[in-house]
């Protein structure tokens, strides 16, 4: 398999893209929370899938808490975001409902969604994250249970979580075919010119 080729300048621009995303969410964050929520992009990586076990962004190899679904419309895959079994629990306590796994599952999912419509924005079609389900397992695990082609893109996001005076990590993965890294790079491009 060939490695990636993403410039430096693509790497910038899709930082920017990830942390435009996230912020999409972050309103419909605080009004889950009751509280001003601010989601943070840290770090980005883009790796196949068949070398995310050695090269790719993972929050641990331990058991993680995430929340997986589907990605639909003009760029279809897989997004899931994942954070510390810990972390979870004091998140989910933030978005109140009685329901612990149903409030980070809520969460989850509304920053996801976020992240979807920002990038159907970018690529001028609609996308939407479908059939948010809660996964408890190792990152490569969940990536892996895709059955996604090694050649599968992993975009990896190291993202801060900043919610009524608690700090949270979590990383946010998105799995697409190949052909699709420069659909984005070309998008990403064409909006910053």
């Amino acid at each position: 398999m060939t490695p990636l080729k993403i410039s430096t300048e693509q790497m910038i621009a899709l930082h920017g893209f990830f942390a435009e995303a996230a912020a999409v969410g972050e309103e419909a964050l605080g009004e889950i929370t009751g509280c001003d929520t601010e989601v943070e992009v840290q770090e980005i990586r883009a790796t196949p899938l068949s070398e995310f076990g050695d090269r790719g962004l993972c929050l641990s190899d331990d058991l993680v808490a995430g929340v997986m679904g589907r990605l639909e419309g003009r760029m279809p895959g897989t997004q899931s975001l994942v954070l510390e079994p810990e972390d979870a629990l004091l998140w989910a306590r933030l978005g109140g409902d009685d329901d612990p796994l149903d409030a980070f599952v809520a969460l989850s999912r509304t920053l996801l969604e976020g992240m979807a419509q920002a990038l159907g924005e970018i690529l001028d079609g609609d996308e939407a994250f479908v059939g948010a389900r809660l996964v408890e397992e190792p990152e490569l695990a969940m990536l892996v249970r895709t059955h996604a082609p090694s050649d599968t893109i992993v975009f990896s996001t190291r993202l801060r979580i900043d919610a009524r005076d608690e700090v949270l990590t979590a990383v946010s993965h998105l799995l697409v075919e190949p052909k699709y890294l420069a659909q984005v790079l070309s998008s990403l491009s064409a909006a910053h010119h």
